[in-house]
């Protein structure tokens, strides 16, 4: 509404100022209403509303024939007032108008038709109307006129045309990454300081199953799991910390669309100062697959394929850790069976193997849960016991695996028997894991001397 009142004064006050030129004598000599008719029209058909119709709907359309019919009302007006080209700032407006409306491909035809129009008014000129300086004078200002109009429009339309390969430039990458962001996987979020969500790429609807704009002005923390929020929280504050190029890393619990908790590898940048940004960037990949096959690896690089009891080569570092970190001392068992080569070379070695399998749940059954067994090699079992510091404590746990392991099994539909030998060694002052080790061997290898199914302690003496 306030448009239309705006548009229906500027013709007013336009005519109010003719007439009072006219009164003082310095508005050509034409008939006020033919001055105030060419005005009028000429207003009323630069309206956005009025050039859109014409051009149906697309004002880069028919831009010749508009913009020249433009330019001839103008110039009517402007001759008719008597003077003439001096008054081509009116030319300028319309060039600017245009060039708003329908871009750079405006200025050329702006130039042209100023050029025709202003030459048409000269030739008016010099047919007798009226005109306010004199001949020839008037013609050398036109031509001085067009040449600026020329000049003017150029620059103009070159500086327009530049923006609008910039604005396409910047439509294009924007494009770009929209189509990236919303076909990709991974989920794109902006957040402020304090960790509301400015900004989530569409990829939250089927990764997470909440759509995008309802994580808008939240946390990010209502969907992590609650045993990770606090290490959240630490890669939000070391974020903050950080440096506009140093990307911080976490892996983190994030519920899923299906509800079930997936790992998500978290990448964030600080860019709170970047003026495009005014946020922290956080890029959320689902790595719950990957996860699960690097623990995969690192399980089979740390336990026995056979038994899942962890392999030497775990053990033995942890024995080795076992005795840095205790001050007193603790317990180890080495246990070799009896008869297992009997089963290996009458029944075969696929019983054999699963033989092992059911001595290592046993083994692990007759022990405590934060005790460690791991398969030595062969037929050796070691256990390590962090938490026995007493002889007599040990010994009862070597006990307690003879009794679960002396019995009649059954393997891979065979009923078989074997016993156990097993040194017991506890740790002393300035032992390492190598020295514990032969102690609790020759231990095992004196149980087997003695009278096999059975446990022996090591003694120095």
């Amino acid at each position: 509404m306030l448009r239309y009142v705006r548009d229906g004064v500027e013709p007013v006050l336009v005519l109010l100022v003719i007439a009072v030129l006219r009164h003082v004598g310095i508005a050509g000599t034409a008939p006020f209403w033919l001055l105030a008719l060419t005005l009028l029209l000429g207003m009323a058909y630069q309206q956005p509303a009025v050039q859109r119709r014409l051009a149906a709907g697309d004002l880069s359309r028919r831009l010749w024939p508009r913009l020249a019919l433009h330019m001839l009302m103008t110039s009517a007006a402007m001759y008719l007032l008597g003077w003439g080209s001096l008054l081509a700032m009116a030319h300028f407006h319309i060039m600017s108008m245009h060039l708003e409306w329908s871009g750079a491909r405006a200025w050329r035809p702006a130039v042209v038709s100023s050029a025709v129009c202003i030459g048409l008014g000269q030739l008016a000129i010099v047919a007798g109307l009226h005109s306010y300086l004199p001949q020839p004078e008037v013609h050398g200002v036109a031509a001085l006129v067009i040449v600026g109009v020329a000049t003017t429009g150029r620059t103009l339309g070159r500086s327009v045309a530049r923006q609008e390969r910039a604005e396409a430039a910047l439509r294009s990458n924007a494009d770009r990454f929209r189509v990236l962001v919303q076909d990709s996987s991974d989920i794109i979020t902006v957040s402020t300081a304090q960790g509301d969500i400015t900004y989530v790429s569409s990829a939250a609807d089927h990764v997470v199953g909440v759509p995008a704009e309802q994580l808008l002005g939240r946390g990010f923390w209502s969907l992590i799991h609650p045993d990770d929020v606090a290490a959240a929280r630490a890669l939000h504050t070391r974020v903050l910390a950080a440096g506009p190029h140093d990307s911080q890393r976490g892996e983190l619990r994030v519920r899923s669309a299906g509800g079930e908790w997936r790992w998500h590898e978290i990448s964030s940048r600080n860019l709170l100062d970047h003026p495009a940004v005014r946020g922290i960037v956080g890029h959320h990949r689902d790595i719950t697959e990957r996860r699960a096959a690097r623990e995969r690896i690192e399980y089979q690089a740390t336990h026995d394929a056979l038994t899942g009891l962890v392999n030497a080569q775990t053990f033995v570092p942890a024995l080795e850790r076992a005795l840095a970190d205790h001050a007193g001392p603790l317990g180890l068992l080495f246990l070799d069976l009896d008869g297992f080569k009997q089963v290996n070379d009458t029944l075969g070695h696929h019983v054999g193997d699963d033989l092992l399998t059911e001595i290592g749940h046993l083994i692990r059954s007759a022990t405590n849960p934060r005790d460690v067994v791991g398969r030595l090699g062969g037929d050796e079992f070691g256990v390590l016991l962090p938490h026995v510091a007493d002889p007599a404590a040990a010994l009862a746990v070597a006990r307690r695996i003879v009794t679960a392991i002396d019995r009649d099994l059954s393997v891979a539909g065979h009923r078989v028997r074997v016993g156990c030998s097993i040194g017991v060694a506890m740790s002393t002052p300035g032992v390492d894991a190598k020295d514990l080790l032969r102690q609790a061997d020759l231990a095992m290898y004196e149980t087997k001397r003695l009278r096999r199914n059975g446990c022996q302690l090591f003694v120095a003496a």
